[in-house]
């Protein structure tokens, strides 16, 4: 009765390829981490698996130095479904990126309405600009724009030996009125267009609370023009400020289009720790366009279900369709996406094979790779297996619980709280792993009440 409820999955024998973008962020996570300590139950409409499971270092090792992208392929039986397993599949990419040679044309847009004259907010803005400075290098080029109710350009093409001038306008900037970042845009295209170089990185960042209030807000509008800067080799990331009233719908479809990231600085640590860390990868991604494609045998699995991923699945042709756009990953970045799925014991074969694509950015190449999935007889119940494999299901039916309907019913969160609680001593995710368990306490006494 349980996998009724869970549908739609799909039937392997009528459709046996699942094809993605790979697209890696955890904003989802942040903002859901927020409305739990605010005593709140995150909106529905906010909650992206994706971005619970990929919040996570699952110390996926590093591909060979023949390899550019490395794979790791990890089953169990599924907590709460007779008859399911899961899947974890982790694409991990080659610490090299953007080489010394690569010189950086980056276009800065910086909120300073109103809503950012909150002291935490300019605290965390000035925080993140500076530590960003540190990332460039003497050939890099900066424009800088601020925007409110018009845009204004605060400096143009300042190169990397003279950022420290950027730091102080930063410091002396004024709040001002509301935020139409229609024009914010289009002024920011403008300029990335002056600054741009065949030879260089080119990227436009907006550092915004995504209080959007002025000019033309539709996302679907907005989507357009990042397309159209997308489509002249120019990259799109946007940096939320603070989770309050952050209007997350516009920033996510906003860098979905953009080809870049999306990140969130909700304090200043979070500028230290994580939007230095994540930027310092984007300003030298390895990978662009990076699709994985599963192929299920029919002979082996009966139905599937791709975990979250909604926005960001593709046609099965569009596979080998390099002019269809994807996610880029930065240097040494993973990401990983989860499956259930069906095993049938009386089939035959393996479960299916596991593919990647994507244009290495040291070569400029397109590699494409595919790798065996093995059929497991006896995959371990999720207690027995690995750490990663506890994990990645334990954020997974958190993010499930959360967003509500059919599939939530059979998460039970205690089950998935000791999960984690006995899991882990593993140094790259204490933080985090806590923040999951605080999360998952959280949701279980906004539940009893």
């Amino acid at each position: 009765p349980f996998v009724r409820t869970l549908l739609p999955e799909t039937d392997a024998a009528t459709d046996s390829f699942s094809t993605l973008s790979l697209h890696v962020s955890e904003v989802s996570f942040q903002l859901s981490r927020y409305a739990l300590a605010q005593g709140q139950w995150p909106e529905a409409s906010k909650i992206r698996i994706e971005e619970f499971v990929n919040a996570f270092n699952y110390g996926d090792p590093m591909p060979s130095e023949q390899e550019r992208v490395a794979c790791q392929i990890e089953q169990s039986i599924h907590p709460f479904l007779q008859q399911r397993n899961l899947m974890r599949v982790a694409m991990r990419t080659a610490a090299v990126g953007r080489t010394g040679s690569t010189p950086l044309r980056l276009t800065l847009l910086l909120d300073n309405s109103g809503s950012m004259e909150r002291s935490d907010r300019r605290r965390t803005v000035r925080r993140a600009f500076s530590l960003l400075t540190q990332q460039l290098r003497a050939g890099d080029q900066v424009t800088l724009i601020s925007f409110a109710r018009q845009p204004r350009l605060l400096a143009d093409r300042v190169t990397g030996a003279d950022l420290q001038q950027l730091v102080q306008l930063i410091q002396d900037l004024p709040s001002e009125g509301g935020t139409n970042i229609e024009l914010a845009l289009e002024l920011a295209f403008e300029k990335a267009r002056e600054q741009y170089s065949g030879q260089a990185q080119n990227r436009i960042v907006l550092l915004t609370d995504g209080a959007v209030n002025l000019g033309d807000a539709n996302p679907d509008r907005l989507s357009d023009m990042i397309t159209q800067i997308r489509e002249s080799g120019v990259a799109f990331d946007a940096a939320g400020i603070s989770a309050e009233g952050l209007n997350d719908e516009i920033l996510e479809a906003l860098t979905r289009r953009g080809d870049g990231r999306y990140y969130l600085l909700d304090s200043v640590t979070d500028a230290d720790d994580r939007f230095v860390r994540q930027l310092a990868g984007a300003l030298r991604p390895s990978a662009k366009n990076v699709k994985v494609q599963v192929e299920f045998n029919p002979k082996r699995v009966g139905r599937y279900k791709l975990l979250g991923f909604e926005k960001h699945r593709l046609a099965q042709e569009d596979f080998r369709n390099d002019q269809v756009d994807a996610a880029e990953m930065a240097a040494a970045e993973s990401g990983v996406a989860l499956y259930q799925f069906e095993a049938r014991p009386d089939g035959e074969g393996d479960i299916g094979s596991v593919a990647v694509r994507f244009r290495d950015l040291a070569t400029g190449q397109m590699v494409e790779n595919r790798w065996p999935i093995p059929y497991q007889a006896d995959p371990p119940r999720i207690e027995q297996a690995p750490p990663s494999m506890r994990l990645a299901p334990a954020a997974a039916m958190l993010a499930t619980k959360l967003r509500g309907g059919a599939a939530a019913e059979m998460v039970d969160l205690k089950i998935a709280l000791k999960w984690v609680s006995e899991s882990f001593t593993n140094e790259r995710n204490t933080k985090r792993i806590n923040e999951l368990k605080v999360m998952i306490g959280q949701a279980l006494n906004l539940e009893s009440r």
